[in-house]
């Protein structure tokens, strides 16, 4: 998956401490945590933009992940304090694009990127298009 070269718009930024139970035997943050925080900073894009994902699944659409990448760059390790980027790098149809940048303390060395696609979808699990009132609540002019 490419990586943008510039930063989409809007974003969101989520301070993260490393926590002891995410690192593996070498005190490194272990790679499929990278995912959990991930969603994370998704999860405070959404509530930055005005409403909580469960608002989102309680008007009738679902944003399953369907692909998900990580390119790891520099280790993060117990107690760090990293910062992590999140925005929407691309719409179709029934789906969008999060990006996600993880960077040091003073968010100039890039540690981790990475992206998740997911499908739209309705509570019968059956794509649907983005509706116009997410694409507006996420930040995208419909």
């Amino acid at each position: 998956m490419d990586f943008p070269k510039v930063f989409p718009l809007p974003d969101a930024w989520l301070l993260h401490r490393v926590s002891y139970g995410e690192t593996d035997a070498m005190g490194v943050l272990y790679y499929a945590e990278y995912l959990h925080i991930f969603e994370r900073a998704r999860g405070l894009f959404i509530r930055q933009r005005g409403m909580g994902y469960a608002k989102v699944e309680a008007r009738g659409i679902l944003l399953p992940v369907r692909e998900a990448w990580c390119r790891y760059r520099s280790p993060s390790r117990y107690d760090d304090e990293i910062h992590v980027r999140c925005g929407i790098v691309e719409w179709n149809r029934a789906s969008l694009r999060f990006v996600y940048e993880i960077k040091n303390p003073d968010r100039d060395r890039l540690l981790a990127q990475g992206g998740t696609e997911h499908a739209c979808v309705n509570r019968q699990g059956r794509p649907v298009g983005v509706p116009d009132w997410l694409k507006e609540l996420f930040g995208r002019q419909a």
